[in-house]
């Protein structure tokens, strides 16, 4: 199978025109989707002809509860997990929905599981998005003399993903229900590496060019990519570690050889819903997809924004880390009065707490559990324990706050197919 003319087109598009017509083509095609394909959803018909700004920002709860108002084919939740869930069970992906819509299931990091719909146009446009994106140049000369070897390790397969399949492009997804060990030798000659940061890291451990695994790209996925797992992968391949950021809301971000993710601005629009200078939730706007609209939604996601141009040269809004969840942002109790005559609340966001337990020394793995006033922690060395603990004594007096109650718990028994988190909170503490 070749791969179609949306998809070669939108590969070109994205790797040679719009880098030059960034902020142009955004904005129109931001103004003919409110025009054109707003009112396709009946959610959005009352706002027909309103500005962005105008419309309700949605939560993933607010579309789950009313499904098949955010689609144009008024698809209902139930008919949507049924063929999702099928799937899961099966583990054949290949079914849809009427009219060829595919449904995708997400793991459920944030709590809730999210629904997401597209088209066979969408799943095209999406292929080549991302190709454009993310293919470097060494993987398009390969694809030029002979087809580029892409092997995908995620919980779940899909027609979206399988539409990047084509002469060119050989595409191999590996189940992480598997043990690992038996997806390695399909590993020898692989061009493209596409996994979590957990796996890539595990892959590493295990094989390396001496074995005949030596990618031309690593790229991780679904989960935050940290300076340790990174580290590792980039000695074993030689490579840096791009990212890709993708949601159930849609393509997100990528990577540049800066080190910056780019927000997919070409296609997204992207709110900011500033937690401080720095830090946002985004609330995005996909303008590309008419099946499934996603128009306001605000991510439970933090963000961090990158100072100035990007020294990469691709235009648009950049930045330089996701940090997880919003319930990966942990919480102690102020010292202090927060100047509404009672104790305030201090967020300690996961790359502030990543830094300060990486003080304690060499502690292999580690996992951070807040449950209310208890920190909860598990080390792969838990005789450091200790050490962990007086410097989050050392982090709360530095952030004004009193520190919390470091208890050690085994080392967890952990999905390998779910999303990886090292720091959760599952209650907060009374403040």
């Amino acid at each position: 199978m070749g791969a179609s003319p949306t998809t070669l087109a939108a590969l070109a598009r994205e790797r040679w025109w719009l880098p030059r017509h960034h902020d142009a083509a955004r904005d129109r095609g931001l103004a003919t989707f409110l025009r054109r394909d707003l009112p396709r959803a009946s959610f959005y018909r009352p706002w027909a002809g309103r500005p962005l700004a105008d419309l309700p920002v949605v939560t993933k709860a607010d579309v789950l509860a009313d499904f098949a108002a955010f689609n144009r084919h008024g698809i209902t939740l139930e008919a949507a997990l049924g063929v999702a869930e099928t799937a899961e069970r099966s583990r054949d992906f290949a079914p849809t929905l009427p009219h060829d819509i595919t449904v995708g299931l997400s793991s459920g990091t944030s709590g809730t599981r999210g629904v997401f719909l597209v088209c066979p146009a969408e799943r095209q446009l999406w292929a080549g998005i991302l190709m454009g994106q993310v293919l470097a140049p060494a993987s398009l000369r390969t694809i030029a003399r002979r087809p580029l070897r892409v092997a995908l390790f995620l919980r779940a397969d899909s027609n979206l993903y399988r539409t990047l399949a084509s002469r060119r492009v050989h595409f191999s997804w590996h189940d992480l229900r598997a043990p690992l060990e038996e997806h390695l030798p399909a590993l020898v000659g692989v061009d493209v590496l596409v996994a979590p940061a957990s796996v890539l890291r595990a892959i590493a451990e295990r094989t390396g060019p001496t074995e005949g695994v030596a990618p031309l790209q690593v790229v991780s996925v679904a989960e935050t990519l940290d300076e340790e797992d990174e580290a590792v992968v980039r000695a074993t391949f030689g490579r840096p570690v791009e990212q890709i950021y993708q949601a159930t809301e849609g393509l997100l971000a990528t990577s540049c050889p800066a080190g910056r993710l780019h927000l997919n601005e070409g296609h997204v629009h992207v709110e900011p819903e500033w937690l401080d200078h720095r830090r946002f939730h985004p609330v995005v706007t996909d303008f590309t997809r008419t099946t499934q609209l996603v128009v306001r939604h605000r991510l439970d996601d933090v963000l961090v924004a990158a100072p100035g141009p990007c020294p990469c040269g691709r235009p648009g809004r950049t930045i330089t880390e996701v940090l997880g969840r919003a319930d990966d942002v942990l919480t102690l109790r102020a010292t202090g009065d927060d100047g509404r005559g009672g104790r305030g609340v201090v967020p300690v966001y996961p790359d502030v707490l990543r830094h300060a337990v990486a003080l304690a020394g060499d502690l292999g793995d580690h996992r951070v559990e807040q449950h209310g006033t208890q920190w909860r922690v598990a080390l792969r060395r838990p005789e450091r324990l200790p050490a962990v603990a007086a410097e989050l004594e050392r982090l709360a007096g530095r952030l004004g706050a009193r520190p919390p109650e470091v208890v050690a718990v085994p080392w967890p028994v952990e999905d390998p197919t779910a999303k990886r988190r090292r720091i959760r909170r599952v209650s907060e503490g009374d403040a």
